[in-house]
């Protein structure tokens, strides 16, 4: 049987995947950080800080890791 999926899973680039969302969460954070209170601010927070804070959300909730997947119980 052919695992296509698998297959593709293990070639991603997790290394620079985890590189690539690091810095996009850093510069994100800096410009949140430096925001005055201005429409044009508003609307960035609107369009592009809370959904993509909300994508992350969803994304940590379905990627939950349990300590004793790693040799550890709680």
């Amino acid at each position: 049987m052919n695992y296509k999926n698998i297959e593709t899973v293990k070639r991603l680039d997790f290394d620079r995947l985890d590189t690539v969302v690091s810095e996009r969460i850093g510069a994100l954070r800096q410009l949140a950080q430096g925001m005055t209170e201005t429409d044009v601010n508003d609307a960035i927070c609107r369009d592009l800080i809370l959904p993509c804070v909300y994508a992350l959300a969803q994304f940590i909730k379905s990627v939950e890791i349990e300590e004793k997947h790693f040799g550890v119980e709680k």
